[in-house]
């Protein structure tokens, strides 16, 4: 699990980032900070299907800084770049030290006299039925196949992060098939694949991929089973299977529909033909169970940028305006443009007199149900909450979104916001 390091004048801690962390001064954030040159909600980290760990600022007073430049926009996060918030400096780790993969470039028809797709002959049943199965064991060993396929599903929940999927759908994976090592590979958003998921039966980090293997299951779309391959006089040129004693590898690509998104791949050193065609069309229909996975994050994380998107401009824009945000209809750039615009300031009048002996409580119970009014006034003629200062509010019309009779608008409200109070 990716983590921040966070070096503060209290001292050095570490906290864990999920694919969505919000990072701040408030309490209620996913990291919390208690920096005062940190604003309550100061940055966020999510995790980018394609690009990985991005960090971007959420409109902080002070900005957010990756190895001393202010970042504008989103920027993807390295292993060991520093962040500075305010006067907090932070060290981002990515996942912990794990795999060394190397995806080499062998002899393709060595490579293809190996790598032989295997599929179920039509008239031949993946799972045959009870009355079918020659004996007891058999039917054991499916069944024991489709319940464990059947946990894999049970042990995701909506929220979860890619990587705990990838984990634990590797995990699940070698309970069903003999595997001494496993690795699952996605794209990153430059299209090269990279290891996301790793697990071995022994203390090995070490995973050399066959360019060729990659690119066959590229362009065929279709997973791909191997038989002996030391035992093959065939495959004297290809170094990488004889070096790592690879005895039997089946191969599935993980598709979204019929885009190729990533790559599991199962070896065994010991077992000789130790895959079968039932065994390819298990692990593929596990493949197509993890793009599904990987779709219900995505979506369960859109949700939640959303609601943090919306939690933000539905302070300053009136819930429509906050939900055209939200959906990409309207665009809220950095830097402004030049607009024409209509403002509008109110306040309460002799609010020093009224104030200076009030109790505290009746102050901020007063202002409370001023500014309700206020704001629900401005948003009800589709205007926006600039600011607030002090006593006094500030809209204008006219930006984001501009209409023909804005001044108008400014002007009705104006006249409704002193009739409601």
């Amino acid at each position: 699990m990716p983590k921040l390091i966070i070096f503060s004048r209290s001292g050095k801690n570490e906290a864990e980032i999920d694919e969505h962390c919000i990072i701040g001064r408030q309490t209620n954030n996913h990291i919390t900070i208690l920096d005062p040159g940190i604003s309550s909600v100061h940055c966020l980290i999510t995790f980018e299907f394609r690009q990985g760990f991005v960090i971007r600022d959420l409109g902080s007073l002070n900005g957010t800084f990756v190895n001393k430049i202010k970042i504008d926009g989103k920027l993807s996060l390295k292993d060991g770049d520093e962040i500075t918030l305010g006067n907090t400096r932070c060290i981002f780790r990515s996942m912990t030290p794990g795999t060394v993969v190397q995806i080499i470039d062998e002899d393709s028809r060595t490579i293809h006299s190996h790598f032989s797709p295997i599929s179920a002959p039509k008239s031949e049943k993946p799972f045959l039925s009870e009355k079918e199965m020659p004996d007891e064991a058999v039917l054991r060993a499916d069944y024991e196949k489709l319940r464990i396929t059947h946990e894999l599903q049970r042990g995701i929940h909506f929220d979860m992060s890619i990587a705990n999927i990838l984990d634990h759908v590797l995990n699940c994976t070698f309970e069903i098939l003999p595997c001494d090592r496993g690795i699952i590979l996605m794209l990153n958003k430059n299209g090269a694949l990279k290891p996301r998921a790793f697990k071995s039966s022994s203390e090995e980090k070490r995973f050399i991929i066959s360019n060729t293997l990659v690119r066959y299951l590229q362009k065929n779309k279709k997973g791909i089973v191997s038989t002996d391959a030391i035992a093959d006089k065939r495959l004297s040129g290809a170094k990488s299977i004889i070096k790592k004693g690879t005895r039997s590898t089946i191969a599935v690509p993980i598709l979204e529909q019929t885009q190729m998104i990533g790559i599991i791949i199962l070896e065994s050193s010991n077992a000789v033909s130790a895959y079968n065609a039932k065994d390819l069309l298990l692990l593929t229909n596990i493949a197509n169970q993890t793009s599904q996975f990987i779709k219900t994050s995505q979506m369960a994380k859109k949700i939640k940028e959303d609601a943090v998107t919306r939690k933000r401009f539905q302070r300053l824009l009136s819930p429509n305006l906050a939900e055209m945000v939200v959906s990409g209809q309207l665009k809220v750039e950095k830097g402004g443009e030049n607009r024409t615009a209509t403002v509008m300031f109110a306040d309460i009048r002799n609010f020093t007199h009224l104030s200076e002996n009030a109790r505290p409580t009746d102050v901020l119970r007063m202002l409370n149900d001023y500014f309700e009014v206020a704001v629900d006034t401005v948003f009800h003629h589709e205007g926006t909450v600039d600011k607030f200062i002090g006593d006094a509010i500030m809209a204008i019309w006219g930006a984001p979104v501009a209409h023909d009779n804005d001044p108008i608008r400014a002007v009705r409200a104006a006249i409704e916001m002193q009739h409601l109070l």
